[in-house]
């Protein structure tokens, strides 16, 4: 099922019509020649007025170093940033281009960030930059570029009278990027932490615009998201062409330095407090428009740079304000970026010592095998297929088959993201269409660390993981003169005999074993696909059960789904957390549904104890018990919720880098006991659509 309150805001989005005097009435003249370009849903309490992209900033330790640079002009960077530095994301060289998906929906490299260009510089106000950089940096692969064009379509960063405190435009929509108060309620954030949640404040607005960006997977589907949040008809695309147009005007050099990053941070602040009362909110200014209705992203380097204003940032330590490009008026974002090295090995390296013990890339039971090796046909430039090609969803995990090294990581034509190994006695591995790439050239990994994931970049017709393997003594027909390879041969009779029986699936770069303590420092963020806060996109009935409370706990534990992973999250956050571990996220399931009444402890020893006399037998488990893993000397280290006893389902807050999904209770640890949540008589079910149970209260 899809959360109920998307399909009242669909429902909304399709019965609101809006004359086109209404449309251009609208903050930022987003109304179209149909007369529903940037009509929002007032009332729906779901939409928020944001845009879409891909890029984050990503550092560990930026965010602790610019909360000392920034001081009290806003608060610290989110989580995404400190992951990236922990391995489990490493270089990705893909950027945008000029065709018609990229330029609207680019891919953001993990762990690198976009310089302002001189575009950006000179036509948004410092303060606005800063605040758009912050918020995209809370979620991985969130473009601080789309926020800022978001900013402009919505009221020309602050021009409109309605992002004025106390104004509104006409249809009731409110600030910066131009909220209901429905959608505030939702997606509202304090991002300059001040202890309020101010619509009209520029650092909280973009926080919010963050939160319903990544909510709506506008890392990878812009447009799409963009399209939603305007309640644009597929006719009209005036306010996702305006939106991704001045994106691509903002993006500078896409950089992972993270000192450069770090200086951008100190670089903005200290203009914006030269001039600290820059923009006036609902007042005219001499901020530029240069785009207009006819605004087209793939012709958005030819609108040159506004001339620079009083208020402009200059450029960083005098050079090129794009980060390291020349100051020349045009941006580099549109440009393919792309790096490797060459396959062998460095000769003072050892390799591993043993070509055994080998695994499927991907995790059984999470693929299906598609293309054939050898397989003949026009599509491949051969006349035939190099490889094998293992179809699976976008995100599924790619895991070393073998240890080795990463001798090559790069972007770009037919093969999208691909990903190199050279394992033992000089076989290399090839990873190809990926998504995301989790480790950067040079980088050694073992069996079984994830390395990326699938997904449909390059030639493809589909999400699929296109994986060969070459080995020595074969013709490379890809490269003249290597007629003794390495050359391709055929993935699966290759493996014969050399598969691991003990495979490993789900450790991480740089990690032992994906134990929680090796993350503890800087897993802030998840790496799986993201879920709207209220759990739109969340699919699937819930399980019967006798007891209404019990149900609404699984209500809400299904709209947990998504949330990342942190070691010792923040307890009860309200109706949308952002982060989880085990414990937390069970009591909060059984707190939101019985309207704050039940509470079974902040961790999982309190639980247990808590739980004791409540226990039941594994064969006498119900939908909405707690099931809990791995003993030691303190009491069980891991808790989930039983969802179907007969498929041994549960749900779950699995460990750093991952995300609250589901699983069965046989592929765990040590089961160590199950027990049912009393529900006190006389509680109410506080449903998870926000329906409390009201006539009884």
């Amino acid at each position: 099922m899809v959360a109920p309150a998307v399909l009242a805001a669909a429902a909304k989005a399709a019965k609101v019509a809006k004359s086109a005097k209404n449309a251009a009435q609208s903050a930022g003249g987003q109304g179209g020649p149909d007369g529903d370009g940037g009509g929002k849903k007032k009332g729906s309490g779901k939409w928020l007025l944001i845009i879409g992209g891909g890029g984050m900033l990503p550092v560990a330790g930026v965010g602790f170093v610019a909360i000392v640079l920034i001081g009290g002009l806003v608060g610290g960077l989110g989580g995404g940033s400190a992951q990236a530095a922990c391995g489990d994301y490493g270089d990705n060289a893909q950027a945008g281009n000029t065709g018609d998906q990229a330029a609207t929906s680019p891919i953001m490299p993990a762990g690198k960030m976009y310089m302002p260009s001189e575009t950006a510089r000179h036509e948004i106000p410092p303060k606005m930059i800063l605040a758009s950089m912050r918020a995209a940096a809370r979620y991985d692969g969130l473009d601080w570029t789309l926020i800022a064009g978001q900013m402009y379509q919505e009221t020309k960063f602050g021009q409109d009278k309605s992002a004025a405190p106390g104004g509104k435009n006409s249809a009731g929509y409110m600030g910066l990027l131009q909220f209901g108060d429905d959608a505030w309620t939702d997606y509202g954030a304090d991002g300059n932490d001040d202890g309020t949640k101010d619509k009209y404040n520029i650092d909280d607005a973009a926080f919010a615009a963050a939160n319903f960006l990544h909510a709506q997977k506008a890392e990878t589907q812009a447009w799409e998201a963009l399209r939603v949040y305007s309640g644009s008809r597929a006719s009209n695309t005036i306010y996702m062409r305006v939106v991704l147009t001045q994106a691509a005007r903002y993006r500078g050099t896409l950089t992972g330095d993270k000192g450069l990053i770090k200086d951008w941070y100190a670089h903005l602040k200290k203009t914006v407090d030269k001039n600290p009362g820059f923009p006036t909110l609902g007042k005219q200014s001499d901020i530029p428009e240069p785009v207009g209705n006819d605004a087209d992203p793939k012709k958005a380097l030819s609108f040159p740079a506004e001339s620079a204003r009083s208020w402009s940032t200059p450029p960083l330590d005098g050079g090129g304000g794009d980060g390291g490009a020349s100051d020349d008026g045009t941006t580099t974002a549109m440009a393919p970026i792309a790096y490797s090295r060459p396959l062998a090995a460095p000769a003072d390296e050892p390799r591993p010592a043993t070509g055994k013990d080998w695994q499927w890339p991907l995790k059984k039971g999470s693929y299906q095998v598609g293309t054939e090796y050898r397989k003949s046909g026009s599509s491949w430039s051969l006349g035939y297929h190099t490889g094998l090609d293992l179809v699976a969803p976008v995100g599924t995990p790619i895991y070393a088959p073998s240890d080795g090294k990463v001798v090559k990581s790069s972007s770009g034509g037919s093969y999208g993201n691909e990903t190199h190994i050279e394992h033992a006695n000089g076989v290399i591995t090839l990873y190809a269409h990926q998504s995301t790439v989790s480790v950067s050239v040079g980088s050694t990994v073992k069996r079984g660390d994830q390395i990326g994931k699938v997904g449909v970049t390059g030639n493809t017709t589909g999400p699929h993981l296109h994986w060969e393997v070459r080995v020595p003594g074969v013709d490379n027909p890809f490269v003249g003169g290597q007629d003794k390879g390495p050359g391709m041969v055929d993935p699966e009779a290759w493996l014969e005999g050399k598969v691991s029986a003990k495979p490993d699936y789900g450790t991480v770069p740089g990690g032992d074993g994906g134990k929680d303590a090796d993350y503890v420092d800087c897993a802030k963020e998840g790496s799986g696909t993201p879920v709207a806060p209220d759990g739109a996109g969340v699919t699937g009935v819930l399980p019967d059960s006798d007891d209404p409370v019990v149900r609404a706990a699984l209500g809400w534990a299904q709209r947990g789904i998504g949330v990342p992973y942190v070691l010792g999250a923040p307890r009860l956050q309200g109706v949308s957390p952002t982060t989880f571990d085990c414990s937390s996220y069970t009591q909060w399931a059984y707190y939101q549904a019985s309207g704050g009444k039940i509470d079974i402890g902040a961790t999982t020893f309190v639980q247990e104890d808590k739980l004791r006399r409540y226990k039941v037998s594994l064969s006498e488990a119900q939908p909405g018990d707690l099931i809990f893993f791995r003993p030691s000397s303190r009491g069980s280290e891991h808790v989930g919720i039983v969802w179907d006893p007969a498929g041994k389902k549960i749900v779950h807050a699995p460990r750093p880098g991952k995300n609250v999904e589901f699983s069965t209770w046989d592929v765990q640890d040590k089961i160590t006991a199950v027990y049912r949540v009393p529900i006190p008589q006389g509680t109410n079910p506080s449903e998870a659509d926000g329906k409390g149970d009201t006539e009884h209260a």
